[in-house]
């Protein structure tokens, strides 16, 4: 059972309801360009309606310090970047009972981490994200990119790809 939310529909003067799934995740191991890739994709997004209401598409990737020759990060580093991650994700998504994010996919492989959320409102997450790396207060290299995706075109390889 999800949760309901009452989102403002960004850039519309309307308001919608919306059952927001409870996370259901599909962890996979495969490899991408010859190198280990773990594959971390919330399937309970695959039939997600209205789509357009977080129709933004944010996608964080941090470089990993300490990996191995096949890129995949040491158990120290791995858990370090992670916590760092779960914590940004956090302030990403807001309050979980009305979030302005989905959090859809993470995928570490070839010395990087990559979390990708589907966004109501990207003006605080652009916001967020651009004062962390303004004020130098990130624990590792990262860049994002913010994208309008009303489809999840961007994103549907994940959500059909790992059933």
């Amino acid at each position: 059972m999800g949760l309901f939310s009452s989102l403002f529909a960004f850039g519309r003067n309307t308001t919608k309801k919306v059952l927001i799934p409870e996370g259901e995740f599909a962890v996979v191991t495969s490899s991408l360009e010859g190198k280990p890739a773990v594959i971390v994709v919330n399937t309970s997004l695959r039939k997600f309606k209205p789509k357009d209401i977080f129709g933004w598409s944010c996608s964080l990737i941090m470089n990993y310090k300490e990996f191995t020759e096949s890129g995949m990060p040491t158990s120290e580093e791995s858990e370090f970047v992670y916590q760092y991650l779960e914590g940004l994700s956090k302030q990403i998504i807001g309050d979980p009972v009305h979030p302005n994010a989905l959090y859809l996919a993470r995928v570490t492989w070839g010395g990087t981490c990559e979390v990708i959320w589907q966004v109501n409102d990207p003006k605080p997450v652009d916001g967020l994200l651009k004062g962390i790396i303004e004020s130098g207060s990130y624990p590792r290299e990262f860049d994002y990119r913010i994208e309008y995706d009303a489809k999840w075109n961007n994103v549907s390889w994940y959500l059909q790809k790992f059933k």
